[in-house]
């Protein structure tokens, strides 16, 4: 189920690469599937698989190597905190649980960028405003359509 999902998300990112207006920020579908294994996988699986799953996306998009991957393993690192602390099957809980998550990889990313030194990119406030706002529809659509986890 794990090697679907990946495929999926390969092959629907790239219809969304060439299909996506320029200069738009388009929906993570590699957070939309990280946040799917933490959903999912005890936080001792889905870390790693966050960590993979990053770094398949810097070998895709010819990048830094392990930028995404500490962007992802971020974000499903505060997606595991903030859904131990709240509900993870009502509304307020899951929209927290994204927004937080989503915070962390922005957070895991520019971690990155100031460790190395990097020029931070010129990112406006409604660039990440509007990356949120298209991924998180994705994410309510991806956990309703797949079946709730079974953690004992």
């Amino acid at each position: 189920m794990m090697g679907i999902l990946l495929l999926f998300t390969l092959v629907l990112s790239g219809f969304l690469g060439a299909l996506w207006p320029q200069g738009l920020m388009a929906p993570d579908l590699f957070l939309v599937l990280a946040l799917l294994y933490a959903r999912s996988l005890p936080y001792y699986l889905g870390l790693p698989w966050a960590f993979f799953l990053g770094l398949v996306q810097d070998l895709l998009g010819y990048g830094l190597l392990g930028l995404h991957a500490v962007g992802l393993l971020s974000a499903s690192y505060a997606f595991y905190a903030a859904s131990r602390r709240l509900a993870p099957g009502e509304t307020p809980g899951v929209l927290f649980s994204f927004f937080w998550a989503f915070l962390a990889k922005w957070a895991g990313y520019f971690l990155v960028a100031y460790w190395l030194r990097l020029e931070l990119p010129s990112l406006l406030p409604l660039d990440l405003l509007l990356e949120g706002l298209f991924t998180l529809p994705l994410l309510l659509l991806a956990w309703r359509f797949l079946p709730s986890p079974r953690r004992p």
